[in-house]
């Protein structure tokens, strides 16, 4: 597991990437950049999947969860009671706990950097 750190420009967010095929691929394309919108229950950013192995997806995630796939980079915040309808999830980490709260706050339209920490 790496540590990265999620920047919107005044906000930063530490979170761990897992062990995941896709996860690993995700590790060698930092820095990151993306720009995306609050849904609601997440941070929607277009970006292309990468490499990831199909029986690592799931259905549903945690708050807090960061996905990557289906052409979406996600930090998802909340609807993690709802979010069982949604299969293939590709989760490649998870923000720490007590940086969950410091997500919601983070303006409608956000432009992400996503590197190791240091």
């Amino acid at each position: 597991m790496r540590e990265i750190r999620i920047t919107d420009g005044k906000t930063i967010l530490r979170a761990i990437l897992n062990d995941t095929v896709a996860a690993r691929d995700f590790g060698k394309r930092l820095p990151f950049t993306v720009s995306g919108y609050d849904s609601g229950i997440d941070y929607c950013c277009t970006a292309a999947s990468g490499l990831y192995d199909p029986m690592e997806t799931q259905a549903g995630w945690k708050n807090g969860d960061i996905s990557l796939g289906g052409g979406w980079f996600a930090l998802l915040y909340g609807g993690e009671e709802q979010s069982k309808d949604y299969k293939n999830m590709m989760i490649i980490g998870h923000i720490n706990d007590e940086d969950l709260e410091l997500v919601k706050n983070m303006p409608e339209r956000v432009n992400l950097t996503i590197s190791l920490a240091e």
